[in-house]
């Protein structure tokens, strides 16, 4: 795997993965896709339901794949690959479905934001969302694979653009969702959507910020030495994030009949 840095940017743990734990993260992730799917279903509205579904089943494919890599007893490193890629790439579309609340609840006020607006913000979601979740994929499996000193640099520094370009993605939207929610106070009265937004921004937010240290900080080994650390600092976030999707139907609440940007 090569360098200490490489290996903490890959996520390489300095303790022995549990399998309970990783199997017991995917089912959460699993039963909340199937809750979301059901209350799209039965409301009748279908805007969100690919994109939320698709992360959570990505997120519960990730720890599934670790739990994997734990019962093969490490002897292939294919799990562990799947489990990195899926684990770092899911967030960015967290980002993306943020942005896309945003915009929709924006689109239904009776004087909300100018089109130009609104287009900016899409168009910036879609590109930032793809570019990073691609990055970070590129540079997790370069790490993955036997590589060169040469391509490891590569993988490192793709890794590190990634975070840093998810983190000030994230910082971003919370600045936009401020200044448009607080321009257009008409929004706030859709208290549950305007919740779900800030807790999906500002839980990527800590998230990428826990990321942040792991990547350039690497001697600060909390989360590599530490599973509840790992677990606490990282999944506990996202399923936060899903479980208020869930827990308050975001399917049926956060929808403009005629006016709702879907991907």
């Amino acid at each position: 795997m090569g360098s200490l840095e490489s290996q903490a940017l890959f996520n390489i743990p300095n303790y022995w993965p549990s399998k309970s734990a990783a199997f017991g993260v995917a089912s959460l992730y699993y039963a909340l896709g199937i809750v979301l799917l059901l209350e799209g279903i039965i409301s009748r509205r279908y805007r969100y339901i690919h994109l939320t579904v698709l992360i959570s089943w990505m997120l519960g494919g990730a720890f599934t794949a670790r739990g994997i890599f734990v019962v093969q007893e490490g002897q292939s490193s294919g799990p562990y690959v799947a489990f990195s890629v899926l684990e770092s790439v899911a967030p960015n579309f967290i980002s993306l479905v943020n942005f896309l609340l945003l915009i929709n609840l924006m689109r239904g006020l009776h004087a909300g934001p100018p089109r130009r607006v609104i287009r900016m913000l899409w168009a910036l979601s879609v590109t930032t969302s793809v570019a990073f979740g691609a990055i970070s994929a590129a540079g997790s499996i370069i790490l993955s694979g036997d590589s060169t000193p040469s391509q490891l640099n590569t993988g490192v520094k793709l890794v590190k653009a990634s975070i840093a370009g998810q983190m000030t993605n994230s910082l971003l939207f919370i600045v936009f969702a401020s200044v448009l929610t607080m321009r257009y106070r008409e929004a706030l009265s859709r208290r549950a959507w305007v919740f779900i937004i800030y807790v999906g921004g500002l839980f990527i937010v800590a998230r990428n910020a826990a990321r942040i240290v792991v990547v350039f900080y690497t001697s600060n080994s909390l989360i590599r030495d530490s599973e509840a650390a790992y677990y606490c600092l990282g999944p506990l976030f996202t399923l936060i994030i899903i479980f208020t999707w869930a827990a308050l139907n975001l399917p049926a609440r956060c929808y403009n009949e005629a006016k709702t940007i879907s991907m």
